[in-house]
């Protein structure tokens, strides 16, 4: 079996800074819940990225890297 690509995280989109702690993707930091979901979608667009809600107020970014 052919190794799958495995999931590079790419960058956090939240609404709470402090909930966010060190790490090398960059975070943007949205006012609000349709701000973040607003960012997340064009960032994904922008970069063929897949969007994963933490539910937290938080969502990451991921790409596949092979």
């Amino acid at each position: 079996m052919a190794d799958s690509p495995a999931p590079t995280m790419f960058a956090i989109v939240t609404t709470n800074k402090e909930a966010v702690v060190g790490g090398m993707a960059p975070v943007f930091v949205a006012c609000n819940d349709v701000e973040r979901d607003r960012i997340a979608m064009w960032l994904s667009r922008i970069t063929n990225a897949i969007v994963h809600d933490l539910h937290n107020g938080t969502v990451i970014l991921t790409v596949n890297r092979s």
